[in-house]
């Protein structure tokens, strides 16, 4: 996990907001379509290609605010994001559904831990309590409505984590609407998500609610791609085009970042996600390995370079 700046692409979030807001009003000043603070209609508008999908829409905002080192990442296990397939999921911070006075309750929570939220987000159907003489008004508006502001959405990989052979690891909404720390949107992400040699997470700051994220993300097949890239992150490379690596090269990468002259020697899973041994060079666990590139570049795992 790491930091997303919700300030960084403010103005442009809060344009898309706002002009998606103004044709909701546009009918009837008082009486908006869809309702601001309708979860499913309200939501189900705001996805239509003509605010998502352009050059300009939200979906390439969101992606674009979460590139790190050159790839948009998924909020949670840093996987590189395909702009262009449909495996991805649109997170909701604050759940959606919230509303009444546990929604005002949950906000409490969650704007204080992330002052995005708090700068940026209102609850749904606190908005629609709001009078505007003219669309013109929602212009004025700092706080956008919880189930459509962008300061409230972040991008995750989506699948099924059970069809490892088609799919690998994937972040696919399991959380449901469970209250969890925002911790993606705190600027503490930078120092308090560690992952260790092993490829275990941890979160210092941690208040129970992350528990299950963190279990989810220490699973076996997570910790040994972590556990990989922290030891082939040992040896100066060019990864930019990693895929198209020959194999000879893979395996006396693994070899150097190992300390061994023998790659026999490396454990099986280890030495699969070299790709070597696969039929029809499938490459299928090196491909999962690259989309995880994102721990050749991390803090904690890059500062061995510095020492070689």
């Amino acid at each position: 996990m790491r930091y997303i700046d919700k300030y960084r692409m403010h103005s442009a979030a809060h344009a898309i907001n706002v002009k998606f807001l103004k044709d909701c009003y546009a009918d009837d000043i008082h009486t908006p379509l869809p309702s601001p603070a309708s979860s499913k209609s309200s939501y189900e508008d705001f996805k239509k290609p003509k605010y998502r999908d352009s050059v300009s829409g939200w979906k390439n905002l969101l992606l674009e605010e979460q590139k790190s080192e050159g790839h948009p990442r998924c909020c949670y296990c840093m996987r590189r994001l395909n702009p262009t397939a449909s495996k991805i999921n649109y997170e909701h911070i604050i759940p959606r559904s919230l509303s009444g006075a546990e929604g005002q309750e949950q906000y409490a929570y969650y704007s204080s831990h992330a002052p995005a939220l708090h700068d940026h987000v209102i609850m749904a159907d606190e908005f629609e309590k709001k009078s505007f003489a003219s669309t013109n008004d929602i212009e004025g508006e700092d706080k956008m409505p919880h189930i459509t502001a962008l300061s409230n959405l972040v991008v995750a990989c989506n699948g099924t984590r059970d069809t490892f052979n088609t799919i690998g690891c994937c972040c696919n909404g399991n959380r449901k609407d469970n209250k969890i720390l925002p911790i993606m949107l705190m600027e503490q992400a930078c120092t308090k998500v560690k992952y260790d040699q092993n490829g275990i997470l941890y979160i210092s700051c941690n208040d129970g609610t992350l528990s299950q994220i963190i279990d989810e993300l220490n699973s076996d097949t997570f910790k040994e791609i972590r556990s990989v890239w922290y030891h082939l992150s040992r040896v100066s490379k060019d990864i930019s085009n990693a895929l198209s690596m020959p194999m000879k090269e893979r395996i006396e990468w693994f070899k150097s970042a190992y300390s061994t002259t023998n790659f026999a020697t490396l454990k099986t899973e280890v030495r699969r996600y070299s790709g070597f041994g696969e039929k029809d060079n499938a490459d299928t666990y090196w491909k999962l390995l690259l989309a995880y590139d994102w721990f050749y570049y991390y803090p904690g795992y890059a500062k061995q370079r510095a020492k070689a």
